[in-house]
């Protein structure tokens, strides 16, 4: 088994590029002229080997505003995705700023989709400015600090596959700070 080592927030990996990590390059691609954005929670188990399906990816969002999300949203359009609804305006003042995900896809793939969340919780405003920056071919991908994901997938959400997501991290990552998995921990629980 693969096991990674992260410093000073980065980590390099040399990899075949799955349809999963296409699609999620595709979309960060365009999010990333926008606003500031991180990846949370199942794909950052199976990006780091997990073998498991999933429908989507999920993303919180730092807020912008609202002329720089109908520019986002057109070059969304313009490069075939689709959205939850086709009306920018109630995207983002009845979805993002009322607390509700949009979802965003191909257009004619439904089955595998982005899930954006925008960051409103101090955790999540913690992990979207402090991200673990992945460099994989060239390329750029920001996730969540590991410790925060396996805090929140073993306490918070505890379904078995978000136990067995927490389990494959521990294992496959050197060096895991226990004590800022117990400091996530506390966060989380406090916001419930």
């Amino acid at each position: 088994m693969v096991k990674f080592k992260i410093l000073d927030n980065k980590l390099t990996i040399n990899k075949s590029i799955t349809k999963l990590d296409q699609f999620a390059l595709d979309v960060i691609g365009i999010i990333k002229k926008y606003t500031k954005y991180v990846i949370i929670s199942g794909y950052v188990s199976i990006f780091f080997g997990r073998a498991r399906a999933t429908e989507d990816i999920d993303m919180f969002i730092s807020e912008f505003p609202y002329e720089q999300f109908t520019k986002m949203y057109d070059e969304f359009v313009e490069k075939g995705f689709e959205f939850t609804i086709d009306n920018p305006n109630d995207l983002y003042f009845e979805y993002l700023l009322n607390k509700t995900p949009i979802n965003i896809w191909r257009k004619g793939f439904p089955l595998l989709r982005m899930e954006i969340k925008l960051s409103r919780k101090p955790s999540q405003n913690q992990v979207l400015l402090n991200p673990i920056r992945i460099q994989l071919n060239e390329k750029e991908i920001l996730f969540a600090d590991i410790e925060s994901q396996i805090a929140y997938k073993r306490y918070i959400a505890k379904s078995e596959k978000d136990l067995e997501d927490a389990r494959h991290l521990e294992i496959v990552f050197e060096d895991i700070d226990k004590e800022k998995i117990k400091y996530f921990k506390r966060i989380f629980e406090k916001e419930l």
